[in-house]
């Protein structure tokens, strides 16, 4: 009978190699504590020479420390959140990282089972966007286990973590001055989920242009997504209807474009709109949306990267200072909100 083909070099070969014992290579790939530095650098070496991969998912299952991180977020519908993963499995492959993806559906309690099932597997870190404000007992207890984590988009109050978010106030502010340009005083502020900080920073940014401009502030924040059509409705068939609306997050955005075509509103001529969370096809629509583009993927990428330094890093867990990064947004503008010159982007001042 023909051998079994072999897939590729084993730890037994790369030992073979360097000339020493598999558990030295072992604990090589395992960070290189307790073995000296001439004979891990002859195991690189030889690493290199024979292009070895570690088999991850081995290791995952025999409960080893694993070259493993592990990126949770609400869901992989949204195009925000799916680009944030793209880039954070690009960056973490590059450094020769496995990316355990997980979402949770907005729910808390996928979230918990998402972080148990993470523990279980020994990550060396985490990556998260939080579907809950609180601070989750396992996220605290992957933290006292020596796991660093890293928020992105929103953050855990009380969790004491590196963050990465958008320019979320900043941005929003821009997008509302140009539609108070166009000559807009009655903008209504429309989203859901006000209780994460970057949808509340949107809504202070909203609020700041409106007070600079003297104007009222109109905000229509509901429970979820699926509220949104409805009570839009009621505020459009109000005695003092909004002549201009801003959404707080894409999916928003996408709620009301269905809405007002249903209900046949022109727009920008009845009603003008900017969003905040650009998207692919935004500039495909009938009309073209203005709309805060975030930087999604470099919101992956420096998350990722801010991560893999602080696994690798060898000062103490509670001895780190841990940090902010906050990036800028541009304002894309199109026509919804009443402009007929070609698209162009106006970057943010940060």
């Amino acid at each position: 009978m023909p051998s079994k083909k072999q897939n590729g070099p084993t730890i037994a070969d790369v030992a073979r190699e360097s000339g020493v014992g598999s558990m030295t290579v072992s604990r090589v790939l395992n960070g290189g504590k307790y073995v000296k530095a001439n004979t891990a650098e002859k195991v690189r070496r030889a690493i290199a020479k024979l292009e070895y991969r570690p088999n991850e998912a081995a290791r995952i299952l025999r409960g080893q420390a694993t070259r493993t991180i592990g990126l949770v977020i609400p869901n992989l519908a949204d195009p925000f959140f799916s680009t944030c993963a793209h880039a954070v499995q690009q960056v973490a492959a590059m450094r020769d990282y496995v990316t355990l993806l997980l979402a949770c559906e907005s729910d808390v309690e996928e979230e918990d089972q998402a972080l148990a099932l993470l523990k279980s597997r020994n990550i060396s870190g985490l990556l998260i966007c939080p579907s809950r404000m609180d601070s989750p007992r396992l996220l605290q207890e992957l933290q006292d286990r020596g796991v660093p984590i890293v928020t992105i988009d929103r953050t855990v109050p009380g969790l004491n973590t590196n963050e990465v978010m958008a320019e979320n106030a900043e941005g929003t502010q821009k997008a509302v001055d140009h539609l108070i340009e166009h000559g807009h005083r009655r903008i209504l502020c429309v989203g859901y989920d006000s209780q994460f900080n970057s949808i509340s920073q949107r809504i202070d940014g909203y609020r700041k242009a409106m007070a600079d401009a003297g104007l009222k502030p109109q905000i229509l924040v509901v429970e979820n997504e699926a509220d949104v059509p409805r009570a839009l409705m009621k505020k459009l068939r109000g005695p003092s209807p909004p002549t201009a609306l801003f959404t707080l997050n894409n999916v928003t955005s996408t709620q009301v474009l269905h809405l007002l075509q249903r209900e046949n509103i022109e727009v920008p001529q009845q009603l003008a709109i900017a969003g905040f969370d650009d998207f692919d096809l935004a500039g495909l629509l009938a009309v073209p949306l203005t709309a805060v583009r975030q930087p999604a993927a470099e919101i992956g990428r420096s998350g990722t990267r801010i991560l893999l330094d602080s696994i690798q890093s060898d000062v103490p867990m509670h001895h780190r200072a841990h940090s902010r990064t906050v990036l800028p947004t541009e304002l894309v503008i199109r026509r919804s909100c009443g402009c007929e010159a070609p698209p162009k982007i106006a970057h943010s001042s940060g």
